[in-house]
């Protein structure tokens, strides 16, 4: 019996890893070189990017929100996360990515200053469970 490593599933669930990881490493890329201390959450500009949005994005933006206040990162990395499947018009897709950007580099500065809940949250969101698709 020969073992077919180049199968379609295999294929595909490969793909989706390395978007993921490209994606991921593009945005920290980004955060690391492109911004400077700001909020954990987006501007009005960003809040104004979902008043036209349906009350469930409008719901999971205000969720994601509500977190980064309080510093909780999975609760407010995980409805972004969510987000980043949906169909968002281009101003929403990159208000999305702009506080998953900040909420990173906040997370990354606390865990590397030995914050026990940021390491906990961090070791969560990397977790296969937290990804987008699965």
């Amino acid at each position: 019996m020969k073992l077919d490593l180049a199968s379609p599933d295999v294929r595909i669930e490969r793909l989706k890893t390395l978007i993921l990881f490209s994606s991921l490493a593009v945005l920290s890329a980004a955060l690391l070189c492109g911004c400077g201390k700001g909020s954990s959450g987006g501007d009005s500009a960003d809040q104004k990017a979902f008043d036209s949005a349906s009350p469930e994005l409008k719901e999971l933006w205000a969720q994601s929100q509500a977190a980064a206040g309080t510093n909780d990162f999975v609760a407010a990395v995980m409805p972004l996360r969510s987000m980043l499947t949906r169909n968002l018009s281009e101003q929403q897709m990159q208000a999305v990515q702009t506080a998953l950007g900040n909420l990173d580099a906040k997370l990354m500065r606390a865990a590397s200053r030995g914050d026990p809940a940021a390491q906990k949250a961090l070791e969560m969101l990397r977790s296969p469970d937290a990804q987008v698709g699965r």
